[in-house]
């Protein structure tokens, strides 16, 4: 059956020849898998170009239900990106967003309000100019907020270490593996209040930010079912810490 649908690449990788297979999230059909023959030809209609990391796409696909490779027949870029292409920052985070995703949605029923969100931040992160290095952690913590498991907000000064594996703010910090240390729960916190317009407000030391990108993986790990391991963060550290 033919769909018109937004699309959004998460990852690609070549296939035979010529094609290349795209793994894309969508607002109906979930994170789906497109075989797209003869893409990386030179008169291709439909290019690899098209499936960097967070491109936005308007596409018409071939969708059979418990198919495990779908087809594309028609894929246009919908919103051109000005910068996350060449500023190796950008790609950057896109290149860690999008594991991430990967990760998040892979037993994820399809969700609007979820995609909706990462469409706009993607377009945030093309246009922002300003306190890149924690934008990647203000969009996961927002992004859970979609995927059911957000931090809680008793943060307090008698609550005021992070338990991961609970999501909330606690008295006493009674688990070195578990819980955020007083300081690192401040900035949790902190984080996790602010949206993707409101980054430039927040300045936190290079090496809390290391550490709270650790915590933040760690939180999705310890309540996402078969959470894999996050390899891309480790490029990250090497550009904004």
């Amino acid at each position: 059956m033919l769909h018109s649908t937004p699309g959004i690449v998460i990852h690609s990788f070549k296939y035979g020849d010529s094609g290349i297979i795209a793994r894309i999230l969508t607002p109906r059909l979930g994170l789906q898998s497109y075989l797209v023959q003869g893409a990386r030809k030179s008169k291709s209609r439909i290019r690899a170009i098209l499936f960097q990391p967070l491109t936005l796409l308007d596409m018409v696909v071939y969708h059979k239900e418990k198919s495990g490779l779908q087809r594309i027949k028609e894929a246009r870029c919908s919103h051109p990106f000005h910068t996350l292409a060449t500023d190796i920052r950008k790609t950057t985070l896109a290149i860690f967003i999008c594991e991430m995703l990967m990760n998040a949605f892979k037993h994820q029923e399809p969700q609007k309000e979820a995609f909706d969100f990462i469409f706009h931040a993607a377009q945030k992160l093309d246009s922002e100019e300003d306190n890149l290095s924690v934008f990647h952690m203000v969009f996961l913590l927002q992004l859970s907020k979609f995927l059911g498991f957000s931090p809680g907000k008793n943060y307090s000064d008698l609550k005021c270490f992070f338990n991961l594996k609970e999501g909330m703010y606690q008295s006493q910090y009674d688990n070195a593996v578990l819980c955020l240390t007083r300081e690192e729960s401040n900035y949790f916190f902190r984080l996790s209040g602010v949206n993707l317009q409101d980054t430039s407000k927040l300045a936190i030391p290079a090496a809390m930010r290391k550490i709270l990108l650790q915590k933040t993986i760690d939180f999705y790990r310890y309540h996402m079912e078969g959470f894999k391991e996050i390899k891309s963060h480790r490029i990250l550290e090497s550009v904004f810490h």
